[in-house]
């Protein structure tokens, strides 16, 4: 027994030693493998989050005041299957295990991704997709840089922190993308989405209404600037730009996380969705539109993100709807990345002057601060507190409600 104990632990010393050294990637790079033979191959995340959090609110009747039970809550798991179907032609089924929304076995999404064009016609528009991949399906839509540095489920590798951002212009819908790389490390992207996490199956649109269709197409783009610029030093900078006009249903821009948040029962309305930690502060909105620009850099070992985004719109009333929207992170990396220290500021102001329930311009407020050990590259531990505060919500008696504590969370990826 003794000799199994120093074992394991000299494994672990081991593993804890050896270096983790995070890579910060975005799009994806070209795949310009030689292809022989059809090849299929699959991932696995698994993720425990431990809850301490207390909360405080007034949901017209229904009230938070108590604290929230500490406990482990639902472990997460993501399964991916992974498929080279042809030269340049690949493919991704995206299935949750568990999730906080759905308990049971569900899709997230899939996707194929196509760097040449050869099952047309061998050297078909070669010239074009020797610097494009096109993207068809399912999936995060690439709206933003933060869809590659949050929690997705139980895939929290990328995310220095437990928690997402409060406010997230995030969601995972069809779509259709084109990106293309250009010189001295710029590219552009364009795409298109109808907008829906769970489009409807048929539209049908009254000839009388004014309110247009659910599935009024989402137009989107990006250009940006990445390069690591020597041994020491990246830096990134990104503008999108999202658009969508005439829609009865609301784009899913602010609700396309089909899995809840990490901490569960946080402004709990009785439906048990688990979305309570997210602030989908346009939902209603009949035309939108949103600019970010996201800002990443790495020197050394230490990482900047920041994000400023500004959204315009109205509701099917015609009411205007503005948002104004930042965050900034700080990430330090010990030993070789094994070991991190991360600190976000987020803020979000709405200018909604609807009049039936206007308190003024709403506001959230979200601070994290959180620690991180890789105990290998495939398996982290973290350490968080936060803080969350909105004012002059329109959702809560008061307009006010908070929740802020501790989680700690460790996670498997495989």
């Amino acid at each position: 027994m003794k000799k199994i104990a120093i074992v394991l632990l000299s494994t672990v010393v081991c593993g804890t030693l050896a270096s983790a050294k995070i890579v910060q990637t975005f799009e994806p790079a070209k795949d310009t493998s030689v292809f022989t033979a059809p090849t299929i191959g699959w991932n696995a995340d698994l993720t425990f989050n431990y809850q301490g959090l207390d909360q405080n609110y007034d949901l017209f009747g229904k009230t938070g005041e108590v604290t929230l039970q500490p406990g482990l809550s639902l472990p997460t798991a993501n399964f991916d299957v992974n498929a080279k179907v042809m030269s340049g032609f690949n493919v991704k089924l995206e299935t949750m295990f568990s999730s906080h929304h759905h308990n049971e076995t569900y899709v997230k999404g899939g996707y194929a991704t196509i760097d040449n064009l050869d099952f047309i016609v061998p050297g078909f528009a070669s010239d074009f997709m020797q610097n494009a991949t096109i993207k068809v399906g399912v999936d995060d839509i690439n709206f933003g840089d933060d869809q590659f540095r949050r929690t997705d489920n139980a895939d929290v590798m990328r995310n220095p922190f437990i928690h997402n951002m409060g406010v997230e212009a995030y969601m995972q819908a069809p779509h259709i993308e084109v990106l293309y790389r250009l010189p001295a490390n710029t590219f552009v992207m364009v795409g298109i989405t109808n907008g829906q996490v769970n489009p409807d199956d048929v539209t049908a649109v009254d000839r009388n209404s004014t309110s247009g269709s659910s599935n009024r197409p989402g137009l989107y783009g990006k250009i940006g600037f990445d390069s690591q610029i020597n041994d020491d030093l990246r830096v990134r900078l990104t503008e999108s730009v999202y658009t969508v006009h005439g829609t009865n249903k609301g784009s899913s821009l602010y609700s396309g996380d089909k899995a809840g948040t990490p901490s569960r029962k946080i402004f709990d309305d009785g439906t048990d969705t688990d979305f309570g930690a997210l602030w989908n502060a346009l939902s209603g909105f009949s035309d939108l539109t949103v600019s970010k620009t996201n800002f990443f850099t790495r020197y050394q070992d230490t990482e900047l993100y920041a994000m400023f985004e500004i959204a315009d719109g109205a509701d099917a009333k015609g009411v205007d709807m503005a948002m104004n929207h930042y965050a900034v992170d700080l990430v330090q990396r010990f030993h070789n990345d094994k070991f991190y220290a991360a600190a976000r500021y987020e803020k979000a102001k709405l200018d909604y002057k609807e009049a039936t329930n206007d308190l003024g311009d709403a506001e959230m407020t979200q601070w994290q601060v959180g620690l991180g050990w890789f105990l290998s590259k495939n398996a982290v531990a973290k350490l968080e507190y936060i803080d969350h505060e909105r004012t002059n919500n329109s959702s809560f008696v008061g307009g006010t409600a908070d929740f802020k504590g501790y989680m700690i969370s460790t996670a498997l990826t495989f």
